[in-house]
């Protein structure tokens, strides 16, 4: 974890979880691999399904694109785990989303592994070892305390009303039914901001991917000695979207249900690999979760050869950002931190899974608005904007794993991401039917840069209230729509892409009259789900003269999808 140790007791500089690989491995010394499986070998005949939540089966039926995907649902059976068994040392675990085992394995194995006809790769896992920052940021010109004590809403008023979230609440929308699964490094459940949740039943479940057990508070003395215990981080993070104590604390999603996921270690020596992260949004998709929010992110390496460049946030290659393109594939809406390191990469740091098509990227404002000079920012190797959404990440006011000094100010888009669960969160207790990418295009639709993102701030601070709320054109995936309609001299489309992973091809958009000739064309570049599109047309046709008054349809090809929408044209 990147952070600097606070010396004072309220404010802090926290910043994303950020990890490195751990070298000098004995070159005969078993190492943790991914073994890939061909998924063409991969059939009903040699795979098994796995049970799935109630909650599962609903939202794949409502929002997820994935329902079909057997191997999504699958394991290998039996036989073609036990034949793998033989090769390794030792399996740690299947992964649906990536088709593949990690294990242990010598390197004389790997080789016999790699011979198997059903295995189509064996790589590394990933280790990361906690990096600190080259520098510090100085916030103390900045965090200056609320005058609002004697509000409900105590010092965590401005984040929310900065979102526009109180509103929400007041209308009585406080996130619940929605699961939330939080991905982090531990968490301290006794604090008082959680005792409602826990009281009421809404901690569904926890799981330690550290220890493997089901109890992801502080449980040795190593996790609780010097500059920060091992639950702080997750603390202040769960804090942000879930905590509630009246006139104290509140979260911005404080009525939802949660899941708690530890897979950092953050002690001086200690390591995470990048299996314990897809673990977790497995085990999260496992639990009918509706949101993952996630504020730990990996780029560098101890060993330089193991970096991940930035040609690799292109959101398709990294294997923390292919599960979160399979959990938005099954429904699921994850909001990742974009990092706090755009003073030290020439490319704006962002760090993966926040390149992943199926991230809603966060980066981190201060309370005027401003964006966080630290706050890391696209585009992505394929030239996405990123991040998609900010929220305050400085100066945040959060729960602290400590009863001496329950609460502090800390800084970071670890911070600004709970805020956009929470967000999210909102719209989908009144809008449950939405897709990941519905919720995030009506979260752009109504932010402060949603005329004109760009890689800083993206589509900006969202209006909680008015995505809640208000109808636009962001509710219906698979429609174009036509403005003005009748149209008279011009008229102009707009439509939402839906295709996660959008084709490198230009694909046609057309225009038809009733008797199905086309009138005109012109070609578009896909672009990832969510992603707002608009085409102007003068009502000229192919050969440029005026078409006659009439209804027209107009469609595109997303993918594997056709949108359409029809229009009327009226001299």
């Amino acid at each position: 974890m990147a952070f600097t140790i606070a010396f004072g007791l309220v404010f802090m500089f926290s910043s994303v979880l950020v990890h490195s690989s751990v070298a000098n491995t004995p070159s005969n010394a078993p190492i943790k691999v991914w073994i890939y499986l061909d998924e063409s070998k991969l059939t009903p005949a040699n795979t098994r399904p796995v049970a799935l939540h109630e909650k599962i089966l609903k939202r794949l039926s409502v929002k997820g694109t994935g329902s079909s995907d057997y191997l999504s649902n699958s394991k290998p059976d039996d036989s073609l785990h036990n034949q793998i068994a033989t090769h390794v040392v030792k399996i740690v675990q299947y992964s649906r989303s990536l088709r593949a085992y990690s294990a242990y394995a010598s390197p004389s194995q790997i080789q016999e592994l790699q011979e198997l006809a059903f295995v189509k790769q064996v790589q590394p896992v990933r280790i990361y070892k906690r990096s600190h920052p080259v520098g510090k940021i100085e916030l103390s010109s900045i965090l200056a305390k609320t005058m609002l004590d004697t509000n409900v809403y105590g010092n965590s008023f401005n984040q929310l009303a900065q979102l526009n979230i109180p509103t929400v609440h007041d209308s009585g929308y406080t996130g619940k039914g929605v699961r939330i699964a939080v991905i982090d490094a531990g968490f301290y459940k006794d604090h008082p901001v959680f005792q409602h949740l826990i009281n009421d039943g809404r901690l569904i479940a926890e799981r330690d991917f550290v220890f493997n057990d089901d109890n992801v508070q502080d449980e040795i003395p190593e996790d609780t000695t010097s500059g920060g215990a091992q639950s702080n981080h997750g603390t202040s993070v769960w804090s942000v979207v879930g905590g509630y104590v009246p006139y104290t604390y509140i979260g911005a999603a404080y009525g939802a249900e949660f899941l708690l996921a530890k897979t950092e270690r953050i002690g001086s020596e200690s390591i995470i690999e990048e299996d314990r992260f897809v673990a977790a949004v497995e085990w999260a998709d496992s639990l009918g979760t509706d949101i993952i929010s996630s504020s730990v992110a990996y780029r560098d390496f101890d060993n330089s050869d193991d970096d991940y460049f930035f040609e690799d946030l292109d959101g398709k290659t990294t294997a923390s950002a292919r599960a979160i393109n399979w959990a938005f594939d099954r429904g699921i809406l994850s909001t990742i931190t974009a990092g706090n390191y755009a003073q030290y990469y020439s490319d704006g740091g962002l760090h993966t899974p926040t390149d992943a098509y199926g991230a809603l990227s966060c980066g981190a404002v201060d309370l005027q608005g401003i964006i966080a000079s630290f706050s890391s920012h696209g585009p992505t190797a394929d030239g996405r904007i990123k991040p998609d959404l900010c929220a305050r990440g400085v100066g945040t006011y959060t729960a602290y794993a400590s009863l001496d000094y329950p609460y502090s100010n800390r800084s970071g888009t670890s911070f600004s991401t709970p805020l956009i669960a929470g967000a999210a969160a909102l719209v989908m207790e009144k809008h449950p039917e939405l897709s990941p990418a519905q919720i995030t295009a009506r979260l752009k639709q109504y932010a402060s840069y949603a005329d004109f993102p760009d890689n800083r701030y993206g589509w900006g601070i969202p209006d909680v209230y008015r995505s809640v709320f208000e109808t636009g054109l962001t509710t219906e995936d698979g429609v174009v729509h036509s403005y003005p309609n009748p149209s008279i001299q011009s008229v102009s489309f707009q439509f939402h892409w839906t295709n996660i992973k959008p084709s490198n091809i230009n694909t046609p958009f057309k225009i038809y009259n009733l008797l199905g000739e086309l009138v005109w064309r012109t070609t578009l570049a896909p672009k990832s789900a969510g992603i707002g599109e608009l085409v102007p047309w003068n009502l000229k046709n192919i050969n440029g003269g005026i078409v006659p008054s009439g209804v027209y349809i107009v469609a595109v090809k997303d993918g594997h999808t056709t949108i359409r929408g029809k229009f009327l044209v009226l001299h």
